[in-house]
């Protein structure tokens, strides 16, 4: 009787586990940022600050405030931002490819790309 129900249970469980399917996604690859072509800030880091990160990085919430009012100016009169080596900037390490936030949106490493191009260009208010 005891070897009935474990065969039950062991069948049960091997079409349970077969049934189950993943399809891996492959990383993107980033999209090549054209050296030349300016990226603004308001056209492009805003629009990405507020569809990945203002449900957090708000008034009131986790610093910095990403808002489209206040964005540049926290990000920019601090240490957020390292135009001397943008790569290190901590704005953009938050957010590299491979970093991600437990719960939220990461960024794309074309969306990431685009954040290390807009400080590599100096992070002007453009």
């Amino acid at each position: 009787m005891k070897r009935g129900k474990f065969a039950i249970l062991l069948v049960a469980v091997l079409l349970t586990a077969a049934a189950c399917h993943y399809d891996w996604i492959a990383a993107e690859a980033a999209a090549p940022i054209d050296p030349d072509q300016e990226v603004s800030f308001s056209a492009t880091i805003l629009p990405l600050f507020s569809e990945n990160c203002t449900s957090c990085h708000k008034g009131g919430g986790v610093a910095p405030n990403l808002t489209p009012e206040s964005a540049y100016s926290q990000i920019s009169t601090s240490k957020y931002i390292n135009t001397g080596s943008p790569g290190q900037s901590l704005i953009y390490r938050a957010v590299a490819p491979g970093m991600s936030l437990p719960g939220h949106k990461t960024l794309t490493s074309s969306q990431a790309a685009l954040l290390l191009a807009w400080i590599s260009q100096g992070a002007q208010n453009n």
